[in-house]
């Protein structure tokens, strides 16, 4: 039974060791890929990097290249080719768009890696190291150390077999401090906005009955419905000759002025007689 598990264990234990060994992935080195030893090599990689950043990235900016002017500014530059065998022009609108991408990516991180002036730009960042690598979609990878006067970025280049990139990005390294007080104030901003919307909307809620209000007829009151009441029967009993025998009308007159004393029955008191009088009694009362 012991030898039983300590064959296991040992089983086990190779297993854990060849997936380790198989994870790791070889730094600085291009063998065994796609990608040619003698063109990709830490000098071709380290110079083609320390270019884009220094002669590219740097010398747009100071030309005064921003995202929004981007496509103006440079498209000629970056996409035009021509082939001087058939002298015709060609566009690679792929290239244009990764470096358009890398360079947007630079120029929104440029201020928080941090440089005195303009003038002191390309002396204040810089290329602090580089290292690369062949990633699972056999893909080179190169991640190269850009240094200011505030903190460093990691500017990672994915390159094609061709020598151009396929994608770039320019990540900020910020303190942990730095993270949760941009997280804080995230946070604060959506609450606060969606506070001020509720606010916005009870506001406009209550403001419905005083829009809405002139639209709707005031309710009457059961007063004025007795009175209009009374004021119909006196009109019916003005147009009739004789309305002592009319006992269906004397019981309208009757419901009409219990209801008109807020009484619920005619108990307390009875019609005797009914006579015409002036028409305009409503104003001579």
């Amino acid at each position: 039974m012991k030898h039983k598990k300590f064959v296991l264990g040992v089983i086990i234990g190779c297993l854990l060791a060849l997936t380790a060994c198989g994870s790791e992935t070889p730094y600085n080195t291009v063998e065994g890929s796609k990608y040619h030893t003698q063109l990709f090599t830490n000098e071709t990689i380290s110079n083609y990097v320390t270019y884009l950043e220094d002669e590219v990235f740097e010398k747009w900016y100071l030309a005064g290249v921003t995202p929004e002017n981007f496509d103006q500014m440079t498209y000629f530059e970056l996409a035009m080719n021509y082939d001087q065998m058939s002298g015709k022009l060609t566009f690679d609108d792929a290239y244009f768009k990764v470096n358009k991408s890398g360079y947007d990516s630079w120029y929104k991180a440029v201020n928080d890696i941090g440089f005195s002036s303009k003038d002191t730009l390309q002396s204040d960042i810089s290329v602090e190291g580089v290292e690369y690598y062949i990633n699972s979609d056999d893909e080179l990878v190169i991640d190269a150390t850009l240094k200011g006067t505030k903190h460093t970025a990691l500017m990672e280049v994915y390159m094609g077999n061709d020598f151009n990139p396929t994608d770039i990005g320019v990540t900020v390294n910020k303190t942990t401090g730095e993270k949760l007080e941009n997280a804080g104030l995230n946070t604060l901003l959506g609450m606060g906005m969606a506070f001020a919307i509720l606010i916005l909307i009870s506001l406009i809620i209550s403001l419905f009955p005083i829009l809405f209000s002139g639209n709707k007829k005031k309710k009457e009151s059961d007063k004025e419905i007795a009175e209009k009441a009374i004021e119909n029967t006196v009109t019916q009993i003005a147009d009739k000759e004789d309305l002592s025998s009319d006992a269906e009308l004397v019981a309208v007159i009757a419901a009409a002025i219990a209801a008109y004393e807020g009484s619920g029955s005619t108990d307390g008191f009875r019609v005797r007689s009914i006579r015409k009088v002036n028409r305009d009694w409503k104003n001579n009362k």
